[in-house]
C-alpha cells in the first residue's frame, strides 16, 4: 500500500508540474550551494561555520524561485505572520512547493508556521480519526504541499555541494513523509506515454487508497 501510494504521488506531482520544473531547480540549487561556499570563505574562521548556513538558505530561496519563475509558475517570496523572515513559495497548478535543508542524518523537517500551513494540504492523505467531541473536521479536496529538499552533507565531508536534493511531502504533524525521494526519480517519472493516463487518473487513484485504508 506505501509503495503504490508513493507511486500515485508522485504521478499526481509530474501530471502537474513541468518537468523543466525539477531540472532547473536542480540546476540552480546546486550553483547556489557552490556559491554560498565560495562566499563563506571570504570570512574568517569565526564566522565562517555561522555564515554558511544563512547564505545557502539565502541563495537556495532565490534559486528555487527562479526555477519557478523561469517556467511560467507563480513564485512568490511569501512574509512569515507576524512579519519577520521570508520563505520562498511556488504553485504549480493545485500544488504549492516550499523548502528546507535537512542534515544528512536526520530528514525531519524542522517545524514552523509556514511549513505547518504547507502541510495541512495533505491532510486526506491520512487516516481519519473521529473525535465523538468535534465531528467538523475540514480537510482539503485538492491540492499537494511538497518541500524541495536539500541533504546538507557531513560536516566532516566536502561542503561545495548537498548530499541530495529531494522532494518531499510532509505528514501534518511534520514528523515524518508520504513522499521523500530523489528529486531525480522525480524528474524519471516524466513519461510521454502515459502522460495522458496520468493526467486523468492520478488524483482518481490517491482518493480510491484513501477510501480503501478508512474503511
Amino acid at each position: 500500500m506505501e509503495a503504490k501510494l508513493k507511486i500515485d504521488i508522485i504521478q499526481y506531482i509530474s501530471s502537474r508540474t513541468p518537468r523543466t520544473f525539477f531540472t532547473l531547480a536542480n540546476e540552480l540549487l546546486e550553483a547556489a550551494y557552490f556559491q554560498a561556499h565560495q562566499h563563506a570563505m571570504t570570512f574568517d574562521d569565526p564566522e565562517k561555520r555561522r555564515v554558511l548556513g544563512q547564505l545557502r538558505h539565502y541563495r537556495q530561496n532565490e534559486a528555487l524561485r527562479n526555477a519557478g519563475a523561469q517556467n511560467g509558475l507563480i513564485a512568490v517570496a511569501a512574509h512569515t505572520a507576524p512579519k519577520g523572515e521570508r520563505y520562498s513559495l511556488i504553485a504549480s497548478e493545485d500544488i504549492r512547493f516550499g523548502r528546507i535543508g535537512v542534515p544528512v542524518n536526520n530528514s525531519t523537517p524542522r517545524p514552523s508556521k509556514h511549513r505547518k500551513e504547507l502541510s495541512m494540504l495533505n491532510a486526506r492523505l491520512e487516516p481519519v480519526n473521529l473525535d465523538l467531541f468535534n465531528q467538523k473536521l475540514l480537510r482539503p479536496s485538492d491540492g499537494l504541499g511538497c518541500l524541495i529538499i536539500t541533504v546538507n552533507p557531513n560536516p566532516k565531508d566536502q561542503q561545495t555541494a548537498p548530499a541530495d536534493i529531494k522532494v518531499g511531502v510532509p505528514y501534518t504533524n511534520m514528523r515524518g513523509w508520504h513522499l521523500f525521494e530523489p528529486m531525480s526519480e522525480i524528474i524519471a517519472a516524466y513519461n510521454p506515454a502515459v502522460e495522458i493516463e496520468v493526467q486523468d487518473l492520478a488524483w482518481v487513484k490517491l482518493k480510491k487508497q484513501l477510501g480503501d485504508s478508512e474503511n
